[in-house]
């Protein structure tokens, strides 16, 4: 009898933390930032940010359905360093001008230890308004070849350049969903 009891205790207990997982991963969803132009043609989607707070990382995909425009849909994942030293992305060419260097190295690695790199990617260089620190941008393309990649397996650092930044797990699990939820969008 009391064994029977703790099992009823324990599924109900399953069932009580299954539905809150369930609500928790819906929630994910409705964060994303949904805008749609008057004439319906575009769509744009962004996980939560604000201009003053960007994250180190966030996801946005826009899907333009215009026929006369041949339509597109670009879905990136965003990466972003700020604090890098400004010299950092200088170099000298010959006649001694100072030029600013073309860094396209790119890495991931996961939290099951799995990479992924690239050199061919152009990472953007911005300044801080105070023009004392340099940001790293890379504008990711998300498509079906990587899509599984970012969607089972949590960030835990990336490299753009030379500059390295480790990522926390319950970020990386936020990305992982604003992901999927943003895929789904038609």
């Amino acid at each position: 009898m009391n064994f029977n009891r703790l099992s009823v205790n324990a599924a109900a207990l399953f069932l009580i933390f299954a539905s809150l997982q369930t609500a928790n991963g819906q929630d994910f969803c409705k964060k994303i930032k949904k805008e749609i132009t008057p004439d319906g043609y575009n769509r744009n989607y962004f996980s939560p940010f604000t201009e003053k707070n960007m994250p180190a990382i966030r996801i946005t995909r826009t899907i333009d359905s215009n026929p006369e425009d041949d339509g597109y849909d670009n879905f990136f994942i965003i990466f972003r360093i700020p604090g890098g030293d400004v010299a950092s992305i200088f170099t000298t060419a010959p006649g001694d001008k100072i030029v600013e260097t073309k860094e396209k190295t790119m890495k991931i690695e996961f939290d099951d230890h799995t990479i992924l790199s690239t050199d061919t990617v152009q990472i953007n260089h911005d300044l801080t308004d105070d023009k004392a620190e340099v940001i790293r941008t890379l504008y990711f393309p998300i498509d079906d070849g990587n899509y599984k990649e970012f969607t089972t397996r949590k960030i835990v650092k990336y490299t753009l350049g030379t500059t390295e930044r480790k990522f926390a797990a319950d970020s990386a699990t936020a990305i992982m969903h604003y992901i999927q939820c943003i895929k789904t969008e038609k």
